[in-house]
């Protein structure tokens, strides 16, 4: 019962490690570190998922300036390209935050080293991410809170909560009964587990991850253990480009099931791997794709 109880307690840790809530008039992360709940007009964000989620309610006027990204540019590019950067989210310049004034910074988990400078300078900050549905409508709530944009997020997280209604509905009544591989990378061949956004959206598909029991964040497949696990489909992404990135990889790729048939698919990064809405609507194109494997 013990280890039963740890196992759940370790669980739980997990999910709620950097989900931002509401408490007492306070806007708090899982650090401790809070902000009066209110509207701030001057908002500098190193975490990409915030901004984007910002431009879904409405809020980029709120924006003074962002991190920019190695790879992946942020969404709506043709509008963040724009946006005045202050460094990269590693590494964010301080003079140039300070040349901003921001009433509010928000941080995540890359960029979480930051906030002793910003500590240091009584500037308000959170630190944010979400590795769930769940904890990504709740950062839209609290987003509209400090946007002045409530109505705006009120309205898509009912939207959203509709879709992946919809799609448990779906998935219910035509499930997947597949198991399948999220990939990292191909050289060595590492993979998402259950404990991450990709992870989430295996689990909510009913897709049986086979990395789900492999210790390690990013755990490495062997291709003896590829062979004997023999999944339905592999899914890629991050720097994977194309279906030949995956087929050969390695000879062993073609000898399972997903490889056979060709059932290997590329999501883009940015979809999967930050915590907006956009997610699920990755979830739902996987879902209607997924749906003609056989």
């Amino acid at each position: 019962m013990k280890k039963i109880a740890m196992f759940l307690f370790i669980i739980l840790i997990s999910n709620l490690t950097f989900a931002l809530k509401i408490e007492k008039g306070f806007i708090v992360d899982s650090k401790g570190n809070k902000v009066e709940k209110k509207e701030y007009k001057k908002i500098l964000i190193l975490d990409p998922a915030a901004v984007e989620s910002f431009y879904l309610i409405g809020g980029e006027e709120n924006i003074v300036a962002i991190a920019d990204t190695a790879k992946n540019q942020i969404w709506p590019k043709e509008k963040t390209k724009f946006l005045p950067k202050v460094g990269t989210i590693m590494k964010p310049s301080i003079e140039q935050v300070l040349s901003f004034t921001p009433d509010l910074v928000i941080l995540n988990s890359m960029s979480e080293s930051f906030s002793e400078s910003l500590k240091a300078r009584k500037f308000n900050f959170v630190i944010n991410e979400a590795n769930s549905f769940e904890e990504i409508l709740k950062n839209l709530e609290i987003y509209g809170v400090i946007t002045g944009k409530q109505s705006n997020s009120e309205k898509l997280i009912t939207i959203y909560k509709n879709k992946l209604e919809k799609i448990n509905s779906d998935i219910k009544n035509k499930p997947l009964n597949i198991k399948g591989a999220f990939l990292f990378s191909t050289s060595p061949m590492m993979v998402f587990t259950e404990t991450s956004l990709p992870g989430e959206i295996f689990k909510t598909l009913g897709i049986e991850n086979i990395a789900k029991d492999l210790p390690g964040g990013r755990p490495i497949l062997s291709p003896e253990f590829l062979l004997t696990q023999n999944p339905d489909i592999l899914v890629g992404s991050m720097a994977i480009k194309n279906k030949n990135d995956i087929l050969n990889s390695n000879p062993i790729v073609k000898k399972t099931k997903a490889g056979k048939k060709e059932n290997i698919m590329i999501i883009e990064s940015d979809k999967i791997l930050r915590g907006t809405p956009r997610v699920i609507d990755a979830l739902e194109e996987l879902y209607k794709e997924l749906s003609n494997v056989k």
